[in-house]
C-alpha cells in the first residue's frame, strides 16, 4: 500500500486534487477488500432475560479483547468480524442461533457460549458443524470426557472447583455440610458434583434442599437447611438466586455462618445488588481477581476495557476475555488458512501448553484440558471481593 502511493505521487506531480481523490477511493477499496476477507467469528449469549448480567460480561471482555487485535491490524493481515445473537439463556436459541450464523457466515470458530442447558443443547450441534468452539462457560464433564474435536474448555470444571472447595473445608475441620441447590440443569449438576467429592473426603451432606429457579422460596429454603444444623452452607445456584438467598440468610440470624459458592454465582451482581448484605459468602473463582495488579492478564483486561469505553471490570468479563485471546491465538497459529475451520481446530489442539498471561490452558489431540486455576475469594464487609 504504501510503495503504491509512492509511485502514484511520481507519476503524478502538481496533480495534488486529483492525487487525493485517488487515495481516498484507493483506501476505500482496501477498507472494503479488508472486510470482505474478515476472519468470521460467531457468538450465542444470554443478552436479554434474568442472566443478562452474565450474558453483557462475557460480551464487553470479548470484545475488548477482539477491538485491541483489530486495531493493531487483525489476525495475518484480517480483522476479526464477531456475529453475536441473543438466545436469553434458552437452549433451543442457542441451537438456532449456530446454526443461523453457520449457515450465513460460514465461520472459523464460535467464541463464549454460557451455561450448562445451553451447552449441552449446543454440544452435538457442534460437532456436527465441525466448527471449533472456544470458551463454552460451563464446567461440566460432558466438555472434556469423551474429547471432543471441536469443544474447546477454557475454565476450570465443576469437579476441579469442588476439590478446591473439600480441601479448604477440610483444613476448617468441618465435617457436615448443608447444600441448597437451584431447581435447574445447572443446581443439579453442581449439587451432583459436590455430594460426590463431600462423601470422598468423608464430610457428611447434613440435607440438600431445592430452591426455585427464581430464588422466590429463599426463607423456607434457608430455614430447611438451618434446622440441619450444619457447619457450613453452600449454595448451588446462580446469581438470580443467591441474591434472595443470602438476604434470607442475613434476616435468620445465620450471618456467621461459613458459606461458599462456585464461580457462577457471579460477585459483581450480588455485590451491586445487596452491598454488605453479600459480606461473609466465599466464592471460588476460575480466573484471577478482575482488578489485580498483580496478574498480568487481569491488567491487559482492565486496559482493553478502558480502551473499548464499555463494561465495568468481572469475572466473567476477564474469564471471556482469557477465551478470545486463546482463540486468537489458534488463529494465529493456523496462518494463512485462519478463516478455515478445520485449520483453526488442528492449530488450537497444537497450541499444548499455552500462557494467556498467567492464565495457563493445555490443548492436545488427545485432550482438551483447558485451564485449571481455581482460587478462593470472599466478599468482605464493605461489599468488595477480596481473596
Amino acid at each position: 500500500m504504501r510503495e503504491f502511493v509512492v509511485s502514484v505521487r511520481r507519476c503524478l506531480p502538481g496533480h495534488s486534487v486529483g492525487l487525493a481523490v485517488l487515495l481516498v477511493s484507493l483506501a476505500g477499496a482496501v477498507a472494503n477488500v479488508q472486510a470482505a476477507d474478515a476472519i468470521e467469528v460467531g457468538r450465542s449469549l444470554a443478552l436479554s432475560g434474568p442472566f443478562t448480567p452474565y450474558g453483557e460480561a462475557k460480551r464487553d471482555g470479548g470484545d475488548a479483547y477482539i477491538e485491541k487485535i483489530n486495531r493493531a491490524g487483525g489476525v495475518n493481515g484480517r480483522v476479526i468480524a464477531l456475529t453475536t445473537l441473543d438466545d436469553a439463556y434458552d437452549p433451543k436459541k442457542v441451537v438456532a442461533n449456530i446454526r443461523s450464523i453457520a449457515a450465513e457466515k460460514r465461520p472459523a470458530a464460535f467464541l463464549g457460549l454460557f451455561g450448562v442447558p445451553t451447552v449441552g443443547a449446543a454440544l452435538p450441534v457442534i460437532e456436527e458443524l465441525r466448527i471449533p468452539t472456544v470458551g463454552l462457560t460451563s464446567g461440566s464433564p460432558a466438555l472434556r470426557t469423551p474429547t471432543k474435536h471441536y469443544v474447546f474448555p477454557v475454565r476450570a470444571s465443576y469437579a476441579d472447583e469442588a476439590a478446591y472447595i473439600v480441601r479448604h473445608i477440610k483444613t476448617l475441620s468441618f465435617a457436615k455440610v448443608a447444600i441448597i441447590h437451584q431447581d435447574n440443569p445447572f443446581g443439579e449438576l453442581v449439587r451432583d458434583t459436590l455430594v460426590k467429592a463431600f462423601a470422598t473426603a468423608e464430610i457428611k451432606t447434613a440435607i440438600d434442599v431445592k430452591i426455585a429457579a427464581n430464588g422466590s422460596d429463599a426463607e423456607a429454603a434457608v430455614a430447611a437447611a438451618a434446622a440441619s444444623k450444619p457447619e457450613a452452607i453452600f449454595l448451588a445456584m446462580l446469581s438470580n438466586a443467591a441474591v434472595p438467598s443470602m438476604r434470607a440468610i442475613k434476616k435468620s440470624g445465620l450471618a456467621g455462618m461459613s458459606l461458599y459458592a462456585f464461580s457462577p454465582v457471579d460477585a459483581s451482581v450480588l455485590t451491586k445488588e445487596l452491598g454488605k448484605d453479600a459480606s461473609g459468602l466465599g466464592i471460588s473463582q476460575i480466573v484471577p481477581l478482575p482488578t489485580s495488579i498483580q496478574s498480568k492478564v487481569a491488567k491487559e483486561y482492565m486496559d482493553a476495557l478502558k480502551d473499548l469505553g464499555r463494561g465495568t471490570p468481572s469475572f466473567y468479563g476477564l474469564e471471556a476475555f482469557i477465551e478470545a485471546k486463546v482463540l486468537v491465538a489458534g488463529l494465529r497459529r493456523a496462518g494463512k488458512n485462519s478463516g478455515d475451520p478445520e485449520a483453526v481446530a488442528r492449530a488450537l489442539e497444537g497450541l499444548g501448553e499455552y500462557d494467556a498471561g498467567g492464565f495457563i490452558v493445555n490443548y492436545s489431540r488427545e485432550a482438551h484440558r483447558g485451564g485449571q486455576f481455581v482460587e478462593l475469594t470472599v466478599i468482605g464487609s464493605r461489599g468488595t471481593v477480596i481473596r
